[in-house]
């Protein structure tokens, strides 16, 4: 059974853990203190041990933690913060390479800073497409002149398909592989009178 008190000692070193703190308290002597304060005190020292190793363990960056915030314009306290969200809940809830500056404005304090990073995101994806654009555009001017006579797509030999011609258009799908359901192909032809 768990009592109010303990559950905090629970969450860190377990029904074992917790069996053998409450039974080390309850054998000191008495003294002016009572077993509940003893408990307390010790519940106080183990937390605040076992909380500075946790935060020494997220508060170191190795190098690269260094230049992923150093790629995403983080100060190495924003790093850390976001270092320790992608640890938490976050890895479950998330793609495994959400970046960190996602984490961080997920888990926003307060509005302004939910913007700031909004923005850094949009920046820093914007830039990405620009650049795949341009690398685009060079790959096909590439293309062209290296193998000016190959066609990307050979659309000979493949079946026609039922659709508007809009559609095909938009695609750019030669019209003579459409057949537009709502034209008819060829006029038909009166019968010759008589």
């Amino acid at each position: 059974m768990r009592t109010p008190l303990l559950r905090p000692v629970l969450g860190y070193v377990g029904v074992l853990g917790a069996a053998c703190l409450l039974m080390w308290v309850l054998v000191q002597p008495a003294g002016a203190q009572t077993a509940t304060t003893r408990i307390q005190e010790a519940q106080t020292q183990l937390g605040q041990t076992n909380a500075q190793r946790i935060a020494q363990a997220h508060s170191r960056l190795d190098a690269n933690d260094l230049l992923v915030a150093q790629i995403w314009g983080l100060s190495e306290e924003e790093m850390i913060r976001a270092k320790v969200l992608l640890k938490g809940p976050r890895a479950a809830f998330s793609v495994e390479n959400l970046s960190p500056v996602e984490a961080l404005g997920i888990h926003a304090r307060d509005d302004a800073e939910r913007q700031r990073y909004a923005e850094m995101f949009a920046r820093a994806l914007q830039a990405d497409v620009e650049r795949s654009l341009a690398w685009n555009r060079a790959f096909q001017q590439a293309q062209s002149r290296l193998y000016p006579n190959q066609k990307v797509v050979d659309f000979e030999g493949l079946p026609m398909v039922e659709g508007p011609t809009s559609a095909a258009d938009l695609l750019g799908i030669p019209r003579k592989l459409v057949k537009d359901p709502s034209r008819p192909l060829a006029p038909a032809k009166a019968a010759p009178r008589r």
